[in-house]
Formats: C-alpha cells, sequence, structure tokens
C-alpha cells in the first residue's frame, strides 16, 4: 500500500514538473519572440548575416578539406611522394616531368623504395594526364588515357576485372577501359575486342580494370602501354634505343617503406647525380613531395579557382560569422544593459539566476536558429553552382551533413562566449546595476572595435579589387590582346583563310602567318631555357646566366603590339641572328645600352640584339617567373605543318563573327584546325581571378553590409539607451543642432581612433598580399577618405534621426518611461 502511495506521489510530482518545465518553456519563448520582434531590425540583420556566413564558411571548409583529401584513400598514401626536378625555364623553378626510365632507376638505386611507377600520358606535351576525345561509331567522348606499365598497376593496386594484361605490352594497339567508362559509352553490351579511334592511332580493348577512386590528381579513363619503348622495372636502365634519357614525358612517384626516415633520404636523393649509360647528367637536385600535397602545392596543377583564393573564400566566411555574432552579441549586451534593472527587478521577485540564463539562451539559441534554417535554404539554392565550381562529387545530403558539422562547431563557441559575457554582469552587484547608469567605457570600446572591422575589410576588399581589374586594364603584360584573334590549320595555304576573312566586314585588319604558334597565354611558342656563358662586357665573376627564347615572327610583333623600349623590332630582311630581348635579359646581362650587343646561344651561334621590349606576362601574374627571355626569327623550308592567320575584329562584334568563321573552316577536311580568341584565351588564363571575383565580390559586399549595419544598429542602441540624456538637454535648451554636434563629437572621434586601428592593419595585410603578384596597383589616398567620408555620413545620419525623434517628442514623457 505504501509503495503504491509512493508511486503515486512519484508520478505526481513528475506531472507537475514536466508542466511547470512546458509553462516556463512557453513563457522564456513568448519573451523571446517579444524582445525579437521589438529588436526586429536588429534581430534580422543578425539572422542574415549568420546565414550567409554558415553558408560560406561551411561550404568553402568543405571545399578545401576536399583539396586537401586528393589520392588520401591509397593503402599507403602517407608513404608516396611524386619525384620532381630543378628547372629554371618553370615559373615555380622546378617541374615534375620525368624520363619513363626514372622508377626504375630510383627502385634499384635506393632501397628505402618499396614501390615506383612512371606514367605519362599519349602525347608529350605536358607532365598533366591528357584530356582528348575518343571516338566510337562517329561518337565522340571525352576521355583521360595514361600510358604506364606494370609498375604503376602494383603501386596503384589496379585490378584486371576482365580480359588479359596485353595492353601493358608495347606495341601492341590494345588498351584497357574503366569499368565506369565502359559503361558510359557502351551500357550494357561487352566492351570487351571492340575499337576506339583517337587522334593518334585505333586501340582493341583487351581488359577491364578499375578505375581510380576520387578524388585523384591522376585519374585515368583507359591505359595502354609507352608509346616509345617501355623500360623493365628491374632490369637494365636504357632497354632500347627509343627509350632514353633526353625525353621528360612522365610523372614518377614512389612509394617509401615505413619507417623511412624521410629527412635523410630527402638529403640522400637531392645529392645524387643521375648519370645515365650515354654519359651525361640529366637529373641532379633532384627531390620529392607528399602526393597528398601536390594538388595544392603544385602550380601546374590545373583549377579553375586557385588555392589560395579557396582560403580567402573560407576566411571571409569565417569573417562574416565573426563580424555577424559580434554584432548580434553587442546589440544583445546593449539591449541587455537597457533592461538591467528589468533583471534586477525580477531577481528581487524572486527570479535565480539559472532561470535567467535559459531565459536569455533560449532567446540567443532562437536567433542562431533561424539562421541555420536560412542557412539551408540559402545551400539548397545554390549548391549546384559551388558544385560546378569546384568539382566536388557530393550529394545534397552529404553537404548538409557537413554544414551542421561545422555550424554546431561555430554555436557551440558562440554559447560559450555568451555565456561569458553574462557571467561577468551577473556578478555585478544588484545594487550597482539599479542605481549605476551605464559605463560608457563598454558602449566605446563596442563601436570602435565595430568600426576597425568595417572600416578594415571595406579597405581590404576595394584594393583586392583594385588589384583584379588593375590585372586585367591595365595594360602592364607588356602586348595587346584586344579584338585579336587566329585561325591556325595544318596542311593548307593560310593566303586563302586570309582572303575570305578580308571580305567579312567585322574584321578590320589581316594578317597571313607563315610560322609561330597562336596561343599568347601557353607555355607552346616557349623553347625552354638556355645557359650562355659568353656575351659582351661579361663581368669577370658571372660564368653563366640562364635566358629563356621564343620564335616570334615580325608580323606577330606588330599585330600583339609588343611594347619596344629601345632600338627596333626585327623584320622580314634581319636574319637568324638578329634577336630581340626583354629587359630582363638586358639586366641579367648587365648591359644599359644593349642594342648593337652580342652573345653566344645554343651552338655557338652568335647573336646581336637589334632591340628591348618590356617583359612580357603571358605565364603567370601570380608567380615572378623566369622572365629573361630573347626572340628569334626561324624560316620553315617546305610547307610547315600548320598555318596561322591572324585577325582583328571590330570591338564588340566576336558573336556575329565567329559563326562566320567556323562556317568558312567547317567544310575543309583538315587534319588539326582551331579558332584562337585572345581575349577568351586572356579569361581563359585569368580564369582563377574571375571566379575569384564573383565570389569575393558577393561575401565583401554581404559582409561590409552586415558590418555597417551593425555599427548602425549599435549606434540607434546606443541613442536608445541615451533617450533621457537627450531630453534633459533639451528641457535644459539645448537645440537639436546643440544635441547633433554633442554626439557627433563624440562618435568622429570614435571613427579617427577606429579607422587609424584599421587602415594601419589593412595596409600591413594588403602590402604582404600584393607581393604575391608581378605587377600591383598602387593604394591611393582616395581610397582612405572615401570610406572615412561615407561613414561620417551614416553616423550623421543615425544620430541626426535620433535627434530628430527625440524633437518631436515630449520630454516629460520620455523620462517618465
Amino acid at each position: 500500500m505504501n509503495n503504491n502511495k509512493q508511486k503515486t506521489t512519484g508520478t505526481c510530482i513528475l506531472s507537475i514538473w514536466r508542466n511547470v518545465g512546458a509553462a516556463l518553456l512557453t513563457h522564456y519563448l513568448k519573451i523571446s519572440f517579444r524582445n525579437m520582434r521589438k529588436y526586429r531590425n536588429q534581430t534580422l540583420i543578425s539572422v542574415i548575416g549568420l546565414a550567409v556566413g554558415f553558408t560560406c564558411f561551411a561550404l568553402a571548409t568543405l571545399w578545401i578539406r576536399y583539396e586537401m583529401s586528393f589520392d588520401s584513400f591509397h593503402k599507403n598514401a602517407g608513404q608516396m611522394y611524386v619525384i620532381y626536378s630543378p628547372n629554371p625555364i618553370e615559373l615555380s623553378g622546378y617541374w615534375r616531368n620525368t624520363s619513363i626510365l626514372m622508377a626504375a632507376y630510383l627502385k634499384k638505386t635506393f632501397p628505402e623504395i618499396a614501390n615506383a611507377a612512371s606514367f605519362a600520358r599519349l602525347r608529350v606535351l605536358s607532365p598533366d594526364t591528357w584530356r582528348g576525345t575518343i571516338t566510337v561509331d562517329g561518337i565522340e567522348f571525352t576521355v583521360t588515357i595514361i600510358e604506364a606499365d606494370s609498375s604503376f598497376i602494383r603501386l596503384f593496386d589496379v585490378k584486371i576485372l576482365t580480359g588479359s594484361s596485353d595492353f601493358l605490352i608495347p606495341g601492341s594497339n590494345t588498351i584497357a577501359i574503366t569499368r565506369e567508362k565502359a559503361q558510359q559509352m557502351f551500357g550494357n553490351e561487352d566492351p570487351m575486342g571492340k575499337t576506339i579511334n583517337s587522334r593518334e592511332a585505333s586501340y582493341t580493348i583487351c581488359a577491364i580494370v578499375t578505375g581510380m577512386p576520387a578524388p585523384s590528381n591522376y585519374p585515368y579513363d583507359f591505359i595502354t602501354s609507352f608509346s616509345d619503348a617501355a623500360p623493365d622495372p628491374l632490369g637494365a636502365i636504357d632497354t632500347s634505343p627509343n627509350a632514353h634519357w633526353g625525353v621528360a614525358n612522365a610523372n614518377t612517384i614512389i612509394e617509401l617503406h615505413p619507417g623511412t626516415n624521410i629527412e635523410a633520404f630527402e638529403k640522400k636523393l637531392s645529392e645524387h647525380v643521375i648519370i645515365p649509360l650515354r654519359g651525361y647528367v640529366v637529373y641532379s637536385g633532384t627531390f620529392m613531395k607528399p602526393l597528398t600535397k601536390m594538388r595544392y602545392t603544385d602550380p601546374k596543377v590545373e583549377r579553375d579557382v586557385q588555392f589560395q583564393y579557396i582560403l580567402i573564400f573560407a576566411l571571409s566566411g569565417f569573417l562574416v560569422v565573426l563580424c555577424s555574432l559580434f554584432n548580434y552579441l553587442m546589440s544583445f549586451v546593449s539591449r541587455f544593459r537597457i533592461r538591467q534593472k528589468e533583471m534586477a527587478l525580477r531577481m528581487v521577485c524572486g527570479a535565480s539566476g539559472r532561470s535567467l540564463l535559459a531565459m536569455l539562451s533560449i532567446e540567443f539559441m532562437l536567433t542562431l536558429l533561424f539562421a541555420v534554417v536560412l542557412s539551408c535554404a540559402l545551400t539548397q539554392l545554390f549548391h549546384r553552382s559551388f558544385l560546378t565550381l569546384s568539382y566536388i562529387q557530393m550529394n545534397l545530403s552529404a553537404i548538409y551533413r557537413e554544414l551542421f558539422m561545422y555550424i554546431g562547431a561555430v554555436i557551440l563557441l558562440s554559447l560559450i562566449v555568451f555565456w561569458l559575457i553574462l557571467f561577468i554582469f551577473w556578478h555585478r552587484n544588484l545594487n550597482l546595476s539599479i542605481r549605476r547608469g551605464n559605463n560608457k567605457l563598454f558602449r566605446k570600446v563596442s563601436l570602435v572595435i565595430q568600426l576597425v572591422i568595417c572600416i578594415g575589410f571595406s579597405f581590404c576588399t576595394i584594393i583586392i579589387l583594385k588589384q583584379m581589374y588593375f590585372l586585367q586594364h591595365s595594360g602592364e603584360l607588356g602586348f595587346s590582346f584586344k579584338n585579336r584573334g587566329a585561325i591556325e590549320v595544318s596542311g593548307k595555304n593560310g593566303s586563302q583563310y586570309a582572303n575570305q576573312l578580308k571580305q567579312l566586314p567585322e574584321i578590320t585588319e589581316v594578317i597571313d602567318r607563315k610560322i609561330g604558334i597562336a596561343g599568347l597565354f601557353s607555355y607552346t611558342a616557349s623553347y625552354g631555357g638556355r645557359r650562355i656563358s659568353t656575351w659582351d662586357d661579361q663581368p669577370d665573376d658571372v660564368e653563366s646566366i640562364s635566358v629563356g627564347r621564343e620564335i616570334v615572327s615580325p608580323e606577330y610583333l606588330v599585330f600583339c603590339d609588343f611594347r619596344l623600349l629601345a632600338g627596333e623590332l626585327l623584320t622580314d630582311a634581319d636574319t637568324e641572328t638578329s634577336v630581340l630581348i626583354n629587359e630582363d635579359a638586358a639586366k641579367a646581362f648587365g648591359w644599359h645600352n644593349p642594342v648593337g650587343k652580342q652573345f653566344n646561344g645554343p651552338g655557338g651561334r652568335r647573336y646581336t640584339v637589334k632591340g628591348v621590349i618590356k617583359n612580357t606576362y603571358n605565364r603567370s601574374l601570380t608567380v615572378k617567373e623566369f622572365s629573361p627571355y630573347y626572340y628569334y626569327l626561324e624560316t620553315l623550308g617546305g610547307n610547315p605543318f600548320s598555318v596561322t592567320v591572324l585577325f582583328k575584329y571590330r570591338e564588340g562584334t566576336w558573336k556575329s563573327l565567329k559563326p562566320k568563321i567556323e562556317q568558312l573552316i567547317r567544310n575543309d577536311d583538315l587534319h588539326y584546325k582551331k579558332i584562337t580568341n585572345y581575349e577568351e584565351e586572356f579569361s581563359e588564363f585569368m580564369k582563377s581571378e574571375n571566379a575569384f571575383i564573383k565570389i569575393f565580390s558577393i561575401i565583401s559586399a554581404i559582409c561590409v553590409l552586415i558590418c555597417l549595419s551593425g555599427f548602425v544598429s549599435l549606434v540607434t542602441l546606443t541613442c536608445e539607451e541615451r533617450r533621457k540624456e537627450i531630453a534633459i538637454r533639451k528641457i535644459n535648451g539645448a537645440t537639436a543642432g546643440d544635441i547633433l554636434a554633442i554626439f557627433a563629437k563624440e562618435y568622429f572621434l570614435l571613427l579617427i581612433i577606429g579607422a587609424f586601428i584599421a587602415f594601419t592593419t589593412g595596409y600591413f595585410i594588403m602590402q604582404r598580399w600584393l607581393e604575391h603578384y608581378v605587377k600591383q596597383t598602387s593604394i591611393p589616398a582616395w581610397i582612405y577618405f572615401s570610406i572615412v567620408i561615407v561613414l561620417a555620413l551614416v553616423i550623421v545620419l543615425c544620430v541626426g534621426w535620433r535627434v530628430y525623434q527625440s524633437s518631436i517628442e515630449n520630454p516629460a514623457e520620455v523620462i517618465k518611461r
């Protein structure tokens, strides 16, 4: 009987406790919604800012994590390294191109290496895997083809699912296809024995293999044998006359034994000099980089957005979150100070600290909850564009999981900061909270911090956008590319196209150019660096210098408007021994008056400098490239492989002109034909910067608006807090102008302090950032003055509006309230 009574009593207490808890929660929610509605402007600004910040920060962090996860899925990814060698002609000073013999040589020479593989692409113009087209039954497919041998199969654990390993036999004209690509190209039909065609050859599919899981630096759709010759990975170095060390068309990956001393091995590798059977030094100073870091450390990896811009994107999103949280916390604290007497009276009437903490925490959490809901809506709206830009293969549910993980961490940190602030305020004496006025120091510090964030971010945003605009419109590239294009064809006389182009109304000038490359923003026109050991006025302490060389034509120099600094440009009357040099080459030779000077080039040929041109920047704008160059003429006998017709067109007519040019060459049976628009080529060259501008402009605008809105909110709340002061001054005879002058003077002083801190810090940061570019914009004074003037106007408007509202109110009623 007693047990039943105890159970009944316990059930009643539990029921009462639940009812009281539900009632308190309902009460707290009502109070929270009431306060959010009362301060709806500040709440709306906070919710939008937090939502945008959550979305940008979470997506950018996801992007960074994706970029850093390349090839991390390999079983021994931590022991796998990419081999690099010094190359002064490259922008970075090194490259990862190696001979296909490198893997076998390293594995035989260094016992620390467990596995090694060299692999290439079908064509030898670049170290990256070749993305070309394969034709099946007249249908073209974009594919990635890798040339490899059995060492590649072992290193990357490639499984042969069906068929034989004949595709690894040199000269067999067989090829292996991945299961995924076979499904895409042939559906449910068996691909074995099928014939595929590329520009170079036809292949017969003899095997189906596993593909490379994503994300990887070396994805592939097909694997075939080396086109030149395949070295025996475990045998002699030079196994055939075609397999030699002079051709660097492969990448080499090594896998070290577990427990290998990395620093000792790196030193051993860099000090080793590779001397092949022919007896000349090919590789020295070789070094390695982790395969898992290649994606974001190798400048030759093609990407739409550079890794540093992704980091800035993430930092911007994080700053948006911080600004929004800071704005909300500061406005919350300001409102809390206005409500101090209310809180004190609640405590006098029996409210506990825990209940007040719960009430305020619920209000804070509601704001964050609304921000999370809006962030999910923004993610739903923009996730497709994000996936297209970042090439991340992930479904929406996975993105939401990542989003909630990052947002959860931010919310937890925000709650800790929020409770810390409340803890500081609650430990003040209750009587002081009731009797004493608000501390002006907190208000001033809050406004200065907000001004520093707003001014600093505005300043940095303007400099970044100004630098991007400067790169594209300053004309500092050393040549002109606006309204210019080219037609490049093979096995044809370019004169027929030149005559047809002249008939088009959009065309203003046509040049039939016999030799040279049509692309401006590529490496195809460069013939690498050469050691020059003899030149006029050579200093005794300088033995040799490295100078790059490029083929040019007289028409091309005029067509692209290369900037002449001294002497004359090359003409058709000049011989092959007459050259142009750029200004960096003149500095490297140590010449103050280079025209007429001579130097010995490759093969001992004596070159004479006819003119000096401005440095050109058609390789990179963010890396100081190997820039000493000389430019020479070269004539080709007979019919060249390809001819190029250059043309200029009227501005704004490319959309109508391009279809007409395509029609000219569409019906010709040409092995190679290409239409190049130099402006589009420059846009491709600048695609990373252009993508960054679009992303950063939006985020920056949002962040600046949030900072500005936060500043306005703080000023408005401060004026609200000082309504009695305004009313008393008005009773004592002060005019609206007098009150405005008093407030404006105080805020202008805070503006000067905030501007000084923000501009000093921002200038230091932006100077370091601008140093990454070979051409840098200036930081003029108008940027400083414009930002200060805009914020001064904001202060005048905010305070003026508050003073105007007070002027139409009865000051006695204000004091009573």
